[in-house]
């Protein structure tokens, strides 16, 4: 994709999860209710031009069982995936905005700087 493309959001999760982000404006929402299901929507969003975010439940992550698409997702920088705790469900494996913002462009923003 070009520099200064605008990018899209999309959402693969719960029922729940996608009916808020529809309702929000986003176009490429996909229910996963099974492991193929999810595995299929992730290799769509990665292969779909125009995509820069791809929001996903953390109970989707977890139906995973592809390691090499595992792998792109914990390295892919465009499109970043961003995975967020489903309803009702603890924060678990979630990345922080400091993990993001290292993914990203490699610095930690909030290390403490030694004086010597």
């Amino acid at each position: 994709m070009k520099e200064g493309s605008d990018y899209k959001v999309a959402v693969i999760g719960d029922q729940l999860l996608v009916r808020g982000f529809k309702l929000a404006g986003v176009k490429e929402a996909h229910i996963a209710e099974t492991t193929d299901d999810a595995e299929q929507s992730l290799r769509n969003m990665f292969e779909k031009d125009g995509i820069g975010i791809i929001i996903v439940s953390e109970n989707v992550i977890g139906r995973i069982k592809d390691r090499r698409l595992l792998y792109k997702i914990d390295n892919s920088l465009v499109p970043l995936v961003v995975e967020v705790p489903a309803y009702g469900q603890e924060e678990r494996h979630a990345d922080t905005l400091r993990n993001l913002v290292m993914r990203v462009i490699g610095i930690d923003i909030l290390a403490k700087r030694n004086k010597s």
